[in-house]
């Protein structure tokens, strides 16, 4: 295709097949219609291109806006052709008799020698005498060796009764070809070949602007090269086209356009109605002549620009007094139906500034009421920001929009300007996301100092008590005696004496952050529920809850129990849609991903948390981004390609004694073997004592302990294993779950075997069975390395045992010491069936049943009632793919719909026929594999390590088995009578 056309691929094909037609001797025809802009002299030179690349001579024909010599376009055509002919003025019949036939012989005779394309563009424009010509030509064309190909707009403001007359009689033969405008993707390719390169947000904008046509989508892209800038002023060339067709209009409906162009882009019919003071009835007729000029579309209830560039032309013509005026009868009408938002805009758009501040103030907490902060931050901002109260409010707004530094530093400035305690309280709340604290920065010794200042001078209430909370979190950092907890515990009892479930929140997530670490970790988990039971009604609370929750059941190992928290999370934070809470979901599903060794899923969750992360503005997102990746980067072998980023995530704590561990065990696998050691010595001589008991502790240590065992530096092994000992039945988890490194039995038994102690080999079986247990595929595969090192061979399930027991309308199911519970199948009584015989293959007509399967035809390959049933089941998948946010359910969804569809389309014949199934063997082997396929996936629903099990082991086909990698030996009991 040439360069220079996009996203024409099949209209040019098309063309092209024409071309072959002619060769063989039949002459076509084809007719180009569209926009102005839309590509048809593009289409159409491209096709001239290809054309003369096949020995075609090419002519071309355009008829002008303005008068000329009749026949215009043909004397082009005929000119190019080099055929004299002289088309006649004289309008007599005789006259024009003898200059068809010369037409039809010299054309006739050019074509024989030499097959032409014969281009007449803007037919719209044409005269009698063209036209005339033109229906002569296309009844020539059979016995011509010649394409004629005609373009033309194809709306009714542009195209006059005569041209339209003639059009409609081109004959069926004459190929119609409709231009729309580009899709997205070809938007993008065209803006990129304007610019060199393409902007995926850019091109968006660009398509939404424009509606895909050609010629605007360039002159938007051309004008952002020459400034520089995403402008959107529109370029002359776009605004004289557009211009020109409004022109055309009669005034009223001018005038309803006008009207709806202040209104928006897409406006209700009753409101417009109202502004123009017209009837509905009277408002669509005149809006037909808009309609038919493809400036508008109209439904039954809405009118909508055909693009955003019409308006905009529209809007622009508009004088000051007619737009202010519009503007403020559309205030009128609505504020009447209580939308603030919509009157503050009008007021702003009219000048009635101050009135628009009342409404805009209204807007902000009304979309703040509904968690659209991105919203409230804009009506905040037109509203009266003299006033502290309104400042703070923006502040909190700005905060949870993701607009965290410029957030903090307006709550700051309200802080500082005013005397009041419970304004103050309330701005240094507002800093860390609200009164719960989802991301308090500890850091900052100014809200330390305000709350100091103020928290004396408070009432006992629920706000002295969330200040009291959010200071002893602010004191952490200096103080590590028992000031912090103490603060904690008197912020509980002021929240509870003043009987205020969302203090008493705020307050026991203060604790649960005072009180992390290795010591407390079941007293979280109460308070974590006790959270969660008084948090109703407050989502930013059960979040926050939540999210404490979740670490404190992951360094216990409750896996299970986790993701039964991660989920709920995951389903409560998508509506929300706000990246400052948004981000735990993919780094959590990375987490699990890479326990289990979906590495493909990791690393998509890395790509969505980093995006989420810069969207939320958040530190702590950012340092949990470095856990998940580095952990990715540590599983994958690649952590020496990490060493820049390494450095400059670690870089600005290099003060902080709780970054030693992970720098060290970072460097030494990156290669930086010198710089590890030397912070390994300086830890080990400086003592362990100084690294905060707190949610990184653990984790310090472990990978402090690491790094040591790897550089053989006993000193510094031995003060780890003694610190960590008392903790081996905890997990190591990094962070708010970034990265979960293990059980500290792990470290423990690699610690223990480098020191050369006698309990090595025990404390990395009690790690094997605990990763094993939880479905740890990866940690577990690093255990049985370690175990290897001891002299202990590979430990791999063997002699395992499993449970599968009918209740009834469930099935328990229990492997390596986790039970769960799934509906009764066909497919699970299947799995039964095949797990008491491991490697034993099983017929699929034993599985189906004796005297099921019988007979020759067995009829449909699916039945009516089947098919519609997986119809209905794919289409519940394609929804529940567009609402999940869950990476690796996804996954097993899309594997179930590809799965249905494959069987649907094979039970399918011609013309969407059913296929009879005359194979007794075959029909089972379907009906077996597919159910046995669903009850696997119930199953991993409820119970992932099982899943996977029995994903690698159960092969089905005509004749099913399972064979389980070692030796499994499973205890099924069926139902009665099974």
């Amino acid at each position: 295709m040439p360069e220079r056309v996009v996203g024409r691929t099949r209209e040019l094909s098309t063309l092209t097949g024409l071309l072959d037609e002619v060769e063989r001797g039949r002459g076509q025809g084809a007719l180009l219609i569209g926009d102005a802009g839309i590509g048809k002299s593009t289409l159409a030179a491209a096709l001239a291109d290809v054309a003369r690349g096949r020995g075609y001579a090419v002519a071309w024909g355009r008829c002008p806006e303005t008068e000329t010599l009749p026949y215009w376009p043909w004397r082009q055509a005929f000119r190019a052709l080099d055929l004299p002919i002289a088309p006649t003025e004289a309008d007599t019949v005789l006259a024009r008799t003898s200059m068809y036939a010369a037409v039809a012989d010299r054309l006739g005779a050019a074509t024989t020698e030499q097959p032409a394309v014969i281009v007449i563009e803007d037919v719209h424009l044409a005269d009698g005498s063209a036209l005339a010509l033109l229906r002569f030509v296309v009844g020539l064309l059979p016995e011509l060796r010649c394409l004629l190909l005609v373009t033309s707009r194809d709306n009714a403001v542009d195209v006059p009764e005569p041209a339209a007359e003639a059009l409609r009689a081109l004959p069926p033969s004459f190929v119609r070809l409709p231009l729309a405008g580009l899709d997205r993707t070809a938007t993008a390719e065209l803006v990129a070949q304007v610019l060199g390169s393409a902007d995926s947000a850019y091109a968006d904008a660009v398509h939404a602007r424009t509606g895909g046509n050609p010629f605007f989508v360039q002159e938007l892209a051309r004008w952002h090269a020459a400034r520089g800038t995403t402008s959107t002023e529109t370029p002359v060339g776009v605004r004289q086209v557009l211009e020109r067709r409004l022109a055309r209009l009669e005034q009223h409906t001018y005038d309803v356009l006008a009207a709806a162009a202040v209104l928006g882009e897409d406006v209700e019919l009753d409101l417009l109605a109202a502004v123009v003071d017209r009837s509905r009835a009277d408002l669509l007729v005149v809006l037909g002549d808009a309609v038919a000029a493809r400036l508008a579309e109209v439904d039954v209830e809405r009118v909508r620009f055909a693009h955003s560039l019409v308006r905009e032309v529209v809007y622009a013509g508009l004088g000051v007094h007619q737009r202010s005026a519009l503007h403020l009868r559309a205030a009128e009408l609505l504020a009447d139906r209580n939308d603030a938002g919509q009157v503050a805009a009008h007021c702003r758009a009219a000048g009635a500034v101050e009135r628009s501040r009342e409404f805009a103030l209204a807007a902000a907490r009304e979309a703040q009421r509904q968690s659209g902060y991105e919203q409230a931050v804009r009506f905040y901002r037109w509203a009266d920001l003299d006033d502290p109260a309104v400042r703070l409010e923006l502040g909190a707004a700005q905060v949870l929009t993701g607009e965290l530094a410029a957030g903090r530093e307006t709550l700051r400035a309200v802080a500082r300007s005013t005397d009041d305690p419970e304004l103050v309280a309330r701005a240094v709340l507002a800093m860390g996301g609200g009164v719960g604290g989802f991301e308090v920065d500890l850091g900052d010794e100014q809200q330390t100092a305000l709350l100091e200042r103020v928290v004396p001078l408070l009432p006992d209430d629920a706000l002295k008590a969330a200040a009291v909370a959010r200071l002893a979190l602010a004191r952490i950092p200096a103080d590590r005696g028992d000031g912090p907890r103490q603060l904690a515990d008197e912020a509980v009892r002021l929240a509870r004496a003043a009987g205020d479930a969302r203090a008493e929140v705020a307050a026991l997530a203060a604790w649960c952050d005072v009180c992390s670490g290795p010591d407390h970790v079941a007293e979280r988990i109460a308070a974590a529920e006790r959270m969660l039971a008084i948090a109703t009604g407050d989502l930013a609370l059960v979040l926050l809850a939540r999210r404490l929750l979740v670490v404190a059941l992951l360094e216990q190992g409750r896996f299970t129990e986790a993701d039964v928290q991660i989920a709920a999370y995951a389903r409560a934070v998508l509506p929300l849609r706000l990246p400052l809470y948004s981000w735990l979901v993919p780094i959590w599903h990375g987490m699990r991903a890479l326990m289990s060794g979906r590495l493909e899923t990791a690393a998509s969750c890395v790509a969505q948390a980093t995006q989420l992360a810069d969207e939320a503005d958040s530190p702590n997102a950012r340092l949990m981004v470095f856990a998940l990746r580095a952990a990715h980067a540590d599983l994958t072998g690649v952590v020496e390609e990490l060493r820049t980023y390494v450095e400059t995530v670690m870089g600005p704590f290099a003060d902080n004694p709780m970054v030693d561990g992970p720098s060290a065990y970072y460097f030494a696998r990156a290669g930086a073997t010198e710089v590890a050691r030397g912070i390994v010595r300086r830890r080990a001589r400086d003592g362990l004592d100084a690294i905060p008991r707190d949610a990184e502790w653990l984790e310090s240590l472990a990978f402090l302990g690491e790094a040591a065992r790897v550089l053989g530096e006993p000193e510094a092994a031995r003060l780890v294993y003694d610190a960590l000992t008392p903790y081996s039945e905890l997990w190591v988890i990094d962070g708010v779950g970034g990265a979960c490194l293990g059980t500290v039995s792990l470290f423990l038994g690699r610690l223990a075997a480098q020191l050369g102690r006698p309990e090595a080999r025990r404390l990395l079986e009690d790690a094997l069975e605990a990763h094993r247990t939880a479905g740890a595929e990866t940690l577990a595969a690093e255990t049985e390395k370690a175990l290897a090192e001891v002299g202990v061979p590979p430990v791999r399930a063997v002699g395992e045992v499993g449970e599968l027991r009918c209740l009834g309308a469930s099935w328990e199911v229990t492997w390596r010491g986790v039970s769960a519970h799934v509906p009764d199948s066909k497919g699970i009584r299947d799995l039964a069936a095949l797990l008491v015989r491991p490697r034993s293959p099983v017929s699929v007509l034993d599985l189906s049943g004796p005297g099921r399967v019988q007979g020759a035809d067995l009829g449909p390959v699916l039945d009516q009632q089947a098919r519609t049933a997986y119809r209905q089941r794919l289409l519940d998948l394609e929804e529940e793919l567009a609402e999940t946010s869950d990476l690796a359910r996804a996954e097993r969804l899309r594997d179930e719909r590809d799965f249905l569809a494959r069987e649907l389309a094979g039970a399918l014949g011609l013309g969407g026929r059913a296929r009879s199934a005359g194979d007794p063997v075959e029909r089972s082997r379907k009906a077996v594999s597919m159910r046995i396929g669903v009850a696997v996936k119930a199953i991993e629903r409820v119970h992932p390590a099982l899943g996977r099990h029995l994903r690698a082991s159960v092969r089905t086909g005509r004749q099913c088995v399972y064979e389980p990698e070692d030796d499994v030996t499973w205890h099924c009991q069926p139902a009665p009578g099974a």
